[in-house]
């Protein structure tokens, strides 16, 4: 795998946000939540193989900001 400054720091910044914000979410608001290995993660693991850091950076954040995005909804 490439060694991409700071990389390591922002994913599991992003890990720990979506596993707090999961916890948050009553049990019933968690059974409504679907987890799964999807195309998001999967451009996270692309990019970070391929090197690229500004590829990585904005997939992470994007991954981080989905699965916060689908707590909110299913916590309401």
């Amino acid at each position: 795998m490439a060694r991409l400054p700071g990389i390591n720091t922002e994913l599991a910044a992003a890990v720990r946000a979506i596993n707090a914000a999961y916890n948050r979410l009553s049990p019933a608001a968690q059974g409504r939540v679907e987890i799964a290995y999807d195309a998001m993660e999967a451009e996270v693991d692309a990019a970070i193989l391929a090197g690229d850091r500004t590829r990585a950076l904005a997939a992470i954040r994007a991954w981080r900001g989905h699965w916060l995005s689908e707590f909110e909804r299913a916590g309401s």
